[in-house]
């Protein structure tokens, strides 16, 4: 049959629709996807494209179309062959652009003569780099109930809260919403990008009239799934400058006073999320569907036609036909394509590699990304990178921090290739080298007020990790580990990689309202796959938790805080040492938050009555609190009262017998 997309399209008005834009407007994965269009990209080993079609599906969408330009054959060809080419609901199509440069363009080619876009109800518009696994009804239901109540709503985002470390959020594509604290209107969007810094956000103050509540968010995740109402494309048209969704349209709407349209954002409470939006998100997303965190979509339910993965222990994940020497170790978060062969000594952790590929012996690969049909020779170490299909690393080859190694390439033996480097192969077979500052400001949708800051597009790349300091609002890149010092030993990386992790999962507990068993559950299994121990667990759970005590709402919002989540402390501490450590912790917590000392007293007394710690053991760390610094002596002597209170009930207890 011919492929879809090259016939007449038909729309049926009462279709629930979506358009995938499948084509990315950047150079992000730049020299990879000179070759391939990102939304065939392999993600776990399957097309980026799958897990966007999927989660369409299982949202009852009916038609999708999928809108490209670049690359549109491999797209045509790849739909014909897919499961997708037979489907009726939804029933998959193409629509091809000559000239589709920018979003702005593919919304307008919505908008011609004999229309596909629904008139009569709303559509969805999202890219095709997407992995979800909600439900979009409810989304939708309250996209028309808002429409009822006001008629001016044309589109409604879905945004999803998360802490400003999270890592599921695109490093240097940060935006600042403003949105009415009742309704949840948007009054305004900036980018929020780490550099050049913002001291402030200037908008029309009139915005703000008649709304009793206003809440600023620099923390949220957007995904770009939008609900739209027939007229968005007419709008792009009208506006022919419009490029980009959030910094053109959603701005151009809401600064508009002739335009007259609102625009509302939905906050998703449960499920996954996020955008392989760069190579840190492409790592970031990898991680979250190994560990199990967009379920459904996992590994062994086999996304593709005659897979056959089998999940392990540590998370590890093997296909049919996979052949391992006996001395390989695949240590946890591992994913093997089938028809792989693996040498002798071989290391593996953190890490997928295709089908047909074959491993070396002696071989170390942490953090890395290798397609089909790829060879790596012995004794060559891969980390943090990308290694497309058909390449080559010859034998001892170092392949490092944020490396994009395109097809075909075949990397030198003994080469240590400098972080960020970008290798292809070019028109006549030799090797070419790419490297961030090359790419910088080259975006197609980069305008005279969108400039890239070069900055921002490093932190696009895999390793580039930010922290965040409370203490100084202020958020800082990761150094460089080939610049550090060696003080964190062998086990420096894997420590970083357990901390994300174990942030993560806390964040998930504490944001979609776990239960302290399942919270308990995920960290067990954290714990066993990344081989750490208990205390490695507290000194993550301790801050975690405190931190989500309010300041200003104290001592009630300590008691609900150690009500809720005390029993996982609990849980995580087993007898006086344990106890003693978590002590010291918590100190250690109370020194960098001088403001909450006066409340410790407290916190202890409630971890007390919860039998999390025991007098002896709030007695025994008391005494072995140093008066030095200052901020010791005031833990010291906040705490003495209940010290006292603690060995006077002891004295009583011992007068009664």
């Amino acid at each position: 049959m011919p492929p879809k997309g090259s016939g007449k399209i038909e729309q049926k008005q009462d279709e629930l629709t979506a358009f995938v834009i499948a084509d990315s407007f950047n150079e992000r994965f730049q020299p990879i996807t000179s070759s391939i269009p990102r939304c065939l990209m392999p993600l776990a080993n399957v097309p980026l494209i799958e897990y966007t079609l999927e989660f369409l599906a299982m949202s009852g969408v009916e038609k999708i179309y999928l809108v490209c330009h670049a690359h549109a054959q491999a797209i045509r060809d790849y739909i014909a062959r897919s499961r997708w080419a037979d489907s009726v609901v939804p029933a998959v199509d193409i629509i091809v652009s000559k000239s589709m440069f920018c979003f702005g363009d593919a919304m307008r080619e919505l908008d011609v003569p004999g229309n596909i876009v629904p008139q009569t109800r709303e559509f969805i518009v999202l890219h095709g780099d997407v992995v979800a696994n909600f439900d979009l009804s409810n989304i939708i239901e309250q996209h028309k109930r808002r429409r009822q109540a006001d008629p001016n709503t044309i589109m409604t985002m879905v945004l999803k809260k998360a802490s400003i470390s999270h890592r599921t959020r695109t490093h240097g594509e940060e935006s600042l919403f403003i949105l009415d604290g009742k309704t949840n209107e948007c009054i305004h969007w900036e980018s929020a990008t780490l550099y050049p810094a913002k001291a402030f956000a200037a908008f029309d103050t009139e915005r703000l009239e008649k709304r009793s509540e206003v809440a600023i968010y620099n923390d949220l995740i957007d995904v770009q799934i939008d609900i739209c109402q027939p007229d968005v494309p007419a709008l792009y048209t009208e506006n022919f400058d419009w490029r980009e969704s959030r910094r053109d349209f959603v701005r151009g709407v809401l600064e508009s006073e002739l335009i007259g349209k609102t625009i509302y954002g939905y906050f998703l409470e449960e499920g996954y999320a996020a955008r392989v939006a760069s190579p840190q998100m492409y790592d970031s997303v990898a991680k979250d569907i190994i560990g199990r965190w967009a379920y459904p979509l996992v590994i062994e339910n086999n996304l593709m036609a005659g897979d056959a993965y089998k999940h392990g222990r540590s998370h590890v994940y093997k296909a049919n036909g996979v052949k391992l020497a006996i001395t390989t170790e695949l240590k946890q978060n591992v994913v093997i394509g089938p028809g792989t062969i693996i040498g002798d000594k071989t290391v593996v952790s953190n890490s997928v590699v295709g089908k047909n590929c074959r491993i070396g012996s002696g071989v170390t690969i942490r953090n890395a990304y290798i397609w089909d049909n790829s060879v790596v020779e012995d004794g060559c170490t891969l980390d943090r990178c990308i290694v497309a299909d058909h390449a080559r690393i010859q034998e001892q080859a170092v392949v490092g921090r944020g490396c994009l190694i395109a097809q075909n390439v075949v990397v030198p033996a003994k080469l240590m290739l400098e972080k960020n480097t970008r290798m292809a192969m070019d028109a006549d077979g030799n090797l070419s080298y790419l490297r961030d500052e090359q790419l910088a400001g080259s975006d197609k949708e980069s305008d005279a007020e969108n400039d890239e800051d070069p900055r921002n597009a490093k932190l696009t790349n895999i390793g580039e990790t930010l922290h965040y300091n409370s203490e100084e609002d202020e958020i800082f890149e990761d150094s460089d580990p080939e610049e550090e010092s060696d003080s964190e030993g062998e086990g420096g990386a894997a420590d970083n990689d357990f901390v994300r992790e174990a942030e993560a999962t806390l964040h998930r507990a504490f944001s979609e309202d776990h239960t302290v068993d399942i919270a308990f559950l995920e960290l067990s299994t954290l714990k066993m796959s990344m081989d750490v121990s208990f205390q490695d667990i507290r000194k993550v759970l301790v801050p975690a938790i405190f931190n989500q005590m309010d300041a200003s709402n104290m001592p009630k919002s300590a008691a609900d805080v150690i009500k809720r989540w005390g029993p996982l402390i609990n849980k995580c501490t087993h007898g006086g040492q344990d106890q003693l450590d978590l002590l010291r912790l918590i100190e250690e917590f109370f020194s960098s938050h001088e403001d909450m000392i006066k409340h410790m007293s407290r916190i202890l007394h409630l971890l007390y009555d919860q039998d999390v710690l025991s007098e002896e053991a709030i007695i025994r760390w008391h005494r072995g609190v140093s008066d030095i610094p200052a901020v010791r002596s005031k833990i010291k002597e906040a705490c003495a009262p209940l010290v006292t209170w603690l060995e006077e009930a002891e004295e009583d207890s011992e007068d009664d017998e």
